[in-house]
């Protein structure tokens, strides 16, 4: 089993890569500017399709779950980072080092829900401006916690897809796409999960945005404490589970890498 010290460095040592990418390709100015705006933008867009159904609590509805939607598909980049390193031919010095690979790339791609909890927390907290939702202190803290949350959650979600496409890195966008089209109607962003027939609402309670959604909206909605609280651990929990699937995933990879019967080299 892996030291606890091991693991760290090895989280760590991702980190640096996945700080160095973001920032080839991003600056605070284009961050802002251009991928902040159009998430704010995209919030919009569906808050403006609520508001057309003329019922203000669905409207606030849509505003939470576009969210968080958009919070998904940012942390399903994943998909593509993680193929990353197959592209630029650093895959096999990967393979050839004595680290835990899916502790490696849970520090490769942390970019992606660190940046998704900023640009979730902001679009919820700018279109509450214009929709009369209202926030206390404690609430906006509350709210950015758990989007925190539930961006890490989803994202050990992202790491087993992630996994895959290291295998199949053609259709990393297409993986990507679906599991975030798959969220976005089943998991309660726009209609709600009671919605859908027995078997998707089940299906949909191993989705860590599923909890999370229903404990953003308990803090709007003025739901008890408990409750909240009981949504998040569902969101841990399911989370813990997809990251402990994702450590199985990546070490097959790269075990059938170094025996040579793998297609990552």
């Amino acid at each position: 089993m892996l030291h606890p010290v091991q693991a760290a460095r090895t989280v760590t040592q991702g980190v640096v890569v996945s700080v160095a990418d973001f920032r080839s390709f991003y600056t605070w100015r284009t961050w802002s500017g251009a991928w902040l705006v159009r998430i704010v933008c995209q919030v919009a867009f569906y808050s403006l399709i609520g508001n057309m159904v003329g019922d203000s609590d669905y409207v606030i509805y849509v505003i939470i779950g576009a969210a968080m939607m958009a919070c998904v598909a940012e942390t399903l980049m994943t998909s593509a980072s993680s193929t990353w390193d197959r592209t630029l031919g650093t895959l096999p010095l990967l393979v050839g080092a004595p680290v835990e690979p899916g502790f490696f790339y849970f520090g490769r791609s942390l970019m992606w829900p660190l940046s998704a909890t900023v640009t979730t927390s902001v679009a919820i907290l700018t279109l509450s401006l214009f929709f009369d939702l209202t926030w206390s202190p404690a609430q906006i803290a509350l709210l950015v916690l758990l989007v925190l949350i539930t961006s890490l959650s989803t994202y050990c979600l992202a790491l087993v897809v992630g996994a895959l496409a290291m295998i199949f890195p053609g259709a990393r966008n297409v993986i990507s796409s679906l599991v975030t089209i798959l969220a976005t109607c089943f998991c309660g962003a726009m209609v709600p999960v009671e919605f859908w027939p027995p078997a998707i609402q089940w299906a949909a309670q191993a989705v860590p945005v599923t909890h999370g959604l229903e404990a953003i909206r308990g803090i709007e909605g003025g739901t008890r404490a408990a409750d909240i609280l009981m949504s998040t651990s569902w969101t841990v929990i399911t989370g813990a589970l997809w990251f402990a699937l994702s450590l199985f995933l990546f070490r097959r990879n790269f075990s059938a890498a170094r025996k040579g019967t793998s297609l990552l080299t």
